[in-house]
């Protein structure tokens, strides 16, 4: 699923990609069940970012018109890390969030020489709020038929749902309540709130008709497929539709695109997915778009096609959580 109709029918007013993504950041449905009795207090839920999403609506329309000042803000930090992409986004919207103060942004925290953490973004609010967000974009597929966390892990295999969000709560989100974390505050600074701001996208298999509730993770949540390449065949929404694939740094908001911009059918598609698997084994992330009334490509669906013997695990960093999933 992509948006509710509200934040759906904005998005489609904007045109330039890094404003969609900046909007998409702001709204779109978190993956996190902000009322589950183990996050409670503790996530940035979907009502907040809805209003903001009306707060900012005029600001973000202008900016779409103009949107020099952010492509000149992304263009002074390159990556080619979403993650650190996402962040970016998160830090313009804050900057310019009225009454909104940053105080910091990737703050570390060290302890005898070693670095135990950061503070993603500490910020004061209109309210007078001190507030610390741990923020992370992920993208998880359900590897496991099971309705559990754990099912879920990155496209890369060495990131996993449960164990991110454990490294989230457990430890990140406490920083504050430790000696280090306070000496590493600034001086005279107290933390009225300590929250998880985490987006992205849950990937289900093709086959997979029911999709129970996961514990923990938002009803909301957006989701795709995915399938192994040459086992299962792309679904394809509709016979007229076609396929893109984007840059990583373009997987946030929904695609799209000029009427003019070169589409591949599903001839096509499937050609190059067996030129992709004959050479390589990474994932791709594969975009189903449609004409619009006006003649543009958008989305009408995404997911992964990954090699015949996916999930190649290296079992040690998945379970113990030592490596971070290189696509994301």
């Amino acid at each position: 699923m992509l948006f509710p109709n509200m934040r759906t029918d904005f998005l489609d007013t904007l045109h330039d990609p890094a404003v969609r993504d900046l909007a998409w950041v702001i709204a779109s449905p978190g993956l996190i069940d902000a009322s589950h009795p183990a996050y409670s207090g503790r996530v940035v839920d979907d009502v907040w970012c809805n209003a903001q999403l009306q707060v900012g609506a005029a600001w973000l329309a202008a900016l779409d018109l103009a949107p020099q000042a952010l492509h000149e803000y992304i263009a002074a930090r390159p990556t080619r890390r979403l993650g650190h992409y996402f962040e970016a986004l998160i830090k313009f919207w804050l900057t310019h969030l009225p009454q909104t103060e940053i105080i910091a942004t990737n703050l570390q925290v060290q302890h005898e020489l070693r670095t135990l953490g950061e503070y993603d973004f500490l910020f004061r609010t209109a309210g007078a709020e001190t507030c610390h967000w741990e923020a992370a974009v992920k993208f998880y597929l359900q590897q496991l038929p099971v309705a559990e966390q754990r099912a879920f892990i990155g496209p890369g295999t060495r990131d996993r749902l449960d164990l991110k969000l454990d490294r989230v709560f457990q430890h990140q989100l406490m920083l504050g309540h430790t000696p280090a974390g306070q000496q590493a505050l600034p001086a005279g600074l107290q933390l009225d709130k300590t929250q998880a701001f985490i987006k992205g996208y849950l990937f289900y298999h093709v086959s997979t008709l029911n999709r129970p509730p996961v514990q923990g993770v938002s009803p909301e949540h957006l989701s795709g497929w995915w399938m192994r390449h040459s086992l299962e065949q792309v679904p394809q929404t509709s016979a007229e539709s076609r396929w893109i694939m984007q840059p990583r740094l373009r997987w946030l908001a929904p695609a799209r695109l000029k009427a003019e911009t070169e589409v591949m059918t599903f001839a096509r598609l499937n050609l190059n997915l067996e030129q992709h698997f004959s050479l390589r084994n990474d994932a791709l992330l594969l975009f189903e778009v449609s004409r619009t009334q006006l003649g543009e490509w958008q989305e009408i669906s995404r997911g992964f096609v990954v090699c015949e013997s996916w999930p190649v695990l290296d079992t040690a960093a998945v379970f113990h959580g030592r490596k971070r999933d290189a696509a994301q």
